[in-house]
């Protein structure tokens, strides 16, 4: 009895620091940043499969990317996202993103071909960019993604954010 209350205790206490932490640190951030700006963005991403293109448009917190390359018939992907950005800065920027994918291809003893939409996190630090996040399949032509009801999602490469500062 004694080490289950010892253990909640110690729970509530280190939860109690990690918020407040949390709150520390999203005011500092808050702090640093300048007014939202509105830009473009241009990139060259990768997600193992193919490489395509990258093309966004950032309102203040709120963005669109398409990004996506057609090589032939069986060989295609493209993601739409919506982003919400949780820190922009000249360096850096952390955003939670709906995305949603079209993609179709082979891996070695596997053929896929699904839509599927997701959550993502998403950070570019200095250009650099890297896309994280799992997506629920609501399309499944070759029928290999019936026990999954998560697959991951993502890619990375260069974006380049064009701020105007």
């Amino acid at each position: 009895m004694l080490v289950h209350f010892t253990r909640s205790k110690m729970t509530r206490t280190a939860l109690s620091a990690f918020t407040a932490l949390s709150i520390f640190w999203v005011s500092h951030i808050r702090a640093e940043e300048k007014d939202q700006l509105s830009y473009p963005e241009l990139g060259i991403t990768t997600s193992l499969l193919i490489i395509h293109p990258s093309i966004g448009y950032w309102w203040g917190r709120t963005g669109l990317r398409f990004t996506g390359m057609y090589l032939k018939k069986d060989h295609h992907e493209f993601h739409l996202n919506i982003g919400y950005g949780l820190y922009d800065s000249e360096k850096v920027q952390h955003s939670i993103n709906l995305l949603t994918s079209w993609v179709a291809g082979s891996d070695p003893g596997a053929d896929y071909k699904y839509g599927a939409t997701g959550i993502a996190y998403s950070i570019n630090y200095k250009g650099f960019f890297l896309e994280i996040g799992l997506s629920r399949p609501w399309r499944d032509d070759v029928g290999n993604l019936a026990h999954d009801p998560v697959v991951p999602s993502g890619y990375w490469g260069y974006i380049h954010r064009f701020r105007n500062e």
